[in-house]
Parts: C-alpha cells; sequence; structure tokens
C-alpha cells in the first residue's frame, strides 16, 4: 500500500475539516482567512485543521510555511471554504433535517469517532525486530498449518515487507479491541433474523 503524501491525506480529509474548524471553545483573535455567508474561517483555525489531519509534526509544520506549499494551502483553504458554505446551504435549505441525510451524516460521524480511538491506540513508532520476529514467526505456522511448508523466505530477505504487514496485523487488533470494549460499553442486540452467521 502505498503512502499518502501529506498534502495528499491535507485535501482529502478536508470535508472532516469542516467539522473540526467549527468547534474551537476558545477565543480565536487570529486573521481571518475566509468569510463564508458571514461565518469566519481564521487562520489558526485552519493550522489546527492542517496540524489534525497530518500524522506527522514536521509535515504540518512545513505544509503551513513552506512557500512552495502555498498553492496548496490555498486550495485546502479553499475546500474548506467550500465545505463549509455547503453545510451552510444544507441547513438554509432543510436538507440537513431530511432522514437519509440524517443517517449517512450518523454513519460518517461514526466512521470518524472509530477513526480518532483507533489513531489514540496506534503508536507510530516502527516495530522492533523483536516484534517484526514474532510477526514473522506467526505468518511461517500459519503457512507450515495451510501445508506450505516449501519457498518461505527467510526473516532478513522479507523483513522490509513485515513491517507493513505487521502495522496492518496492529491496526486490525485494535479495531477488534475498539469493538469489543464499545459492546462491552454500549449492549447492542440484533433480532434473529438481522443477527450475522456467528454472533
Amino acid at each position: 500500500m502505498s503512502k499518502m503524501t501529506p498534502t495528499a491525506a491535507l485535501i482529502a480529509g478536508s470535508a472532516l475539516a469542516l467539522f473540526l474548524a467549527c468547534n474551537s471553545s476558545k477565543p480565536d483573535t487570529s486573521r481571518v482567512i475566509a468569510n463564508v455567508g458571514g461565518d469566519k474561517i481564521t487562520e489558526a483555525e485552519f493550522q489546527d485543521v492542517v496540524k489534525t489531519l497530518s500524522p506527522d509534526p514536521k509535515d504540518a509544520q512545513a505544509f503551513l510555511t513552506d512557500p512552495a506549499a502555498r498553492d496548496e494551502r490555498a486550495q485546502l483553504a479553499s475546500r474548506i471554504a467550500m465545505s463549509r458554505a455547503i453545510a451552510t446551504y444544507a441547513k438554509q435549505t432543510g436538507l440537513d433535517q431530511e432522514p437519509s441525510v440524517k443517517r449517512l451524516l450518523e454513519q460518517q460521524q461514526a466512521n470518524v469517532y472509530f477513526q480518532a480511538l483507533a489513531k489514540k491506540r496506534m503508536t507510530t513508532a516502527e516495530p522492533t525486530d523483536e516484534q517484526l520476529q514474532a510477526f514473522y514467526k506467526e505468518q511461517v505456522e500459519r503457512m507450515k498449518a495451510q501445508g506450505q511448508v516449501q519457498g518461505i523466505p527467510p526473516f532478513e530477505t522479507v523483513k522490509a515487507q513485515l513491517v507493513q504487514g505487521y502495522k496492518q496485523k496492529r491496526m486490525a487488533d485494535i479495531s477488534q479491541d475498539i469493538q469489543k470494549e464499545i459492546k462491552a460499553k454500549v449492549p447492542v442486540t440484533l433480532a434473529d433474523d438481522y443477527r450475522p452467521a456467528g454472533e
């Protein structure tokens, strides 16, 4: 899986930025960079959005200060402003009150919450050699259990590829842990004919 550039991640997340930028609790006296139907977007809000959307603080700072990123900053600011304008228009026209729209927003909100929970639990540190060795042994045992005993490459040969696999497994484990925790604190009961097999 290719890594998204910080800029691509920022632009891809600009719809989310609308909601993040709206929730400032302290007085903001920074420069106004956009006016959307009388609603102001400040430079401090914009910086908070960039810092929230970028996984690396150094990338966020570079995006905010590098003169070469000026056009990308302007594009992101424009997208944030358009997202805010769309949300305002939806409220003005009553679209935000339509049941189908409310359901979609609820699903998106749940996805954002879940991603935030996962991000808090996922470390950004690279896995240690010991962790990679243990992951490699798990994969080898799984392959042997499936009858694949020949052609298993040595650890050092596949070490670089193991990092991504380890991170994906770690994210899957975190996702399962979050779901278990949520189910324990917020019980969910489904009718028999709507219950997935195995539950």
